[in-house]
C-alpha cells in the first residue's frame, strides 16, 4: 500500500512508532477492519519490509503525514507508541487536532526528556506531561497496560462487550474519551473509564492494573 492509498470507506488510525507495541496495535486495528498509517524514524520505503513482517497491511508514511488520513476518514485518532526516551524526536504539531492515545510507559533505564523527567520528579502522571507537550492534541491514556505480546489474541470483537477483556482509559475531555472508547470496542475490548489523566497512574507499570487480564469489575474495584 502506498503513502497515498485510498482508504475507501474504512476508518484510518495513525500510529507514531513501529516497534513491538506500535506494530501489535497496528495488527489489532487491521484485524478489526481499521486501516493504519504508521511511521518511525525510518523513511517509508525503508519501513516497508519491516511492516510486511510485523504489521502486514499497515501503510508506512512520513511523520508529518501521520494524522492526515485519520482527520479525513475518521476517527481522528493517532496512537503514540514511541519510547519515552525518544519523545523529543516527535514534532507535537504532527498530531494537532487529533485525539492522541498515549500508549507509552516509562521504564527505569530510560534517559528521559527534561520536561517528562520534571513531571516524574513532581510525582505527576506521565500522561499529564504528555498532554502538556502535545498541547494541540487531546490526550487519552489507553492501551499501555496490556502487553504487546497479548494484545491481538486478547481482542475478541465477536464476543459481547461484557465478556471481553477490559481495558482502562483515562482522559480529561469527554468527547475524546468517547472516541477512544468507541475505538477500543471496535478493536474487541471492553473499555472502562477510570477518570481523568490525574488518576492514570493506576495503569502504569507500578500500578494495580498493569499487565493483568482484567474484567470490568476488576477495574472498577480500584476506583472505590
Amino acid at each position: 500500500m502506498s503513502e497515498t492509498a485510498d482508504a475507501g470507506s474504512r476508518p484510518v488510525v495513525g500510529i507514531l512508532g513501529a516497534g513491538r507495541a506500535g506494530t501489535a496495535i497496528a495488527r489489532t486495528l487491521l484485524a478489526a477492519g481499521i486501516d493504519v498509517d504508521i511511521c518511525s524514524t525510518r523513511p517509508p520505503k525503508a519501513l516497508q519490509h519491516h511492516l510486511k513482517i510485523y504489521a502486514p497491511g499497515a501503510n508506512p508514511v512520513r511523520p508529518e503525514m501521520i494524522a492526515e488520513r485519520t482527520r479525513v476518514s475518521g476517527p481522528g485518532v493517532v496512537v503514540l507508541a514511541v519510547p519515552h526516551e525518544d519523545l523529543d524526536e516527535v514534532d507535537p504539531e504532527t498530531t494537532a487536532g487529533t485525539v492522541l492515545i498515549d500508549a507509552t510507559n516509562t521504564w527505569h533505564d530510560e534517559l528521559l526528556p527534561g520536561w517528562l523527567q520534571a513531571a516524574i520528579d513532581e510525582q505527576l502522571p506521565t500522561s499529564q506531561a504528555i498532554a502538556g507537550h502535545f498541547r494541540r492534541s487531546t490526550v487519552v491514556k489507553a492501551l499501555n497496560h496490556i502487553s504487546h505480546h497479548e494484545l491481538q489474541d486478547a481482542a475478541q470483537p465477536d464476543l459481547p462487550t461484557a465478556q471481553r477483556r477490559a481495558l482502562a482509559l483515562a482522559a480529561d475531555d469527554d468527547q475524546a474519551r468517547a472516541r477512544a472508547m468507541g475505538l477500543l470496542v471496535r478493536m474487541g475490548f471492553d473499555p472502562v473509564s477510570i477518570g481523568s489523566l490525574a488518576v492514570s497512574g493506576l495503569m502504569n507499570p507500578d500500578g494495580p492494573l498493569f499487565n493483568r487480564p482484567l474484567r470490568r469489575e476488576d477495574i472498577l474495584r480500584h476506583l472505590a
